[in-house]
């Protein structure tokens, strides 16, 4: 069934742009069933009723919730590549995670000026959108504005668990680390990973990291992109949860 994204659903009608996708991509018109979800659990069926400036109106037939995990993984991503951060955004939302925390990296190739910033954290949101929609996942994951990783590893909890992938000579292996975290902890869970650029963080922003609190994790023995890390170890700890 087509899907699409509604964060007001008891309003009875899709935004414009939805109901662009609707009315002229999807080809959709009045009488014709469809699917409804809000990004927080909520999931309608419901029937076209009509259509007004092109906006789609519909009524609700059914209805169902998807409970959250109690258990929250944040993705702090460094800035990569345009390409290479729409699809660690993606996939990072098809897998449920609860935050995507984007960091201004000092080694990351891309930067987002404070001019630019709500531009781009507005395209990575519409990616989480498109993304669930596609999937068939009903939490959109939050998605803040790029910040640096100092001031984001002193924002933490303490009781948070903390990763960072690293490629230093301590980093000890990513099995063992989340046995004896996640293995350990009784739920509701809090699991913050953070994920380098190309090139890794520098040694100074690790440092940072670590004195938050921050595990430092091998993802094996060679030198994975970063879209590959993040979807690898997000996979793994999501993995760990549910064991």
């Amino acid at each position: 069934m087509k899907r699409y994204y509604c964060p007001n659903p008891e309003i009875g009608r899709l935004g414009p742009e939805e109901s662009h996708h609707c009315l002229t991509v999807m080809r959709q018109k009045e009488g014709d069933y469809c699917s409804v979800f809000d990004g927080k659990g909520l999931e309608l069926k419901v029937k076209i009723t009509g259509t007004d400036k092109k906006i789609v109106h519909f009524e609700k037939v059914s209805q169902n919730r998807t409970n959250r995990s109690e258990d929250v993984i944040c993705l702090a991503q460094a800035l990569t590549k345009a390409k290479s951060m729409d699809l660690i955004i993606q996939k990072a939302t098809e897998l449920g995670i609860s935050e995507i925390v984007p960091l201004q990296s000092d080694r990351s190739v891309a930067q987002v000026d404070s001019e630019s910033a709500e531009a781009k954290t507005e395209k990575w949101r519409q990616i989480t959108i498109d993304a669930a929609k596609q999937s068939g996942q009903n939490w959109v994951p939050t998605v803040l504005t790029p910040q640096k990783p100092k001031a984001f590893v002193d924002s933490l909890p303490r009781t948070a668990i903390k990763i960072i992938g690293s490629l230093q000579s301590e980093a000890r292996p990513l099995k063992k680390i989340l046995q004896e975290t996640i293995g350990s902890t009784k739920g509701p869970r809090k699991v913050v990973l953070m994920i380098g650029p190309e090139g890794d963080f520098t040694p100074a922003e690790i440092g940072e990291a670590r004195a938050a609190g921050f595990l430092p994790v091998s993802l094996g023995p060679t030198v994975l992109r970063s879209e590959t890390a993040a979807i690898y170890t997000l996979s793994t700890i999501l993995y760990e949860l549910q064991s």
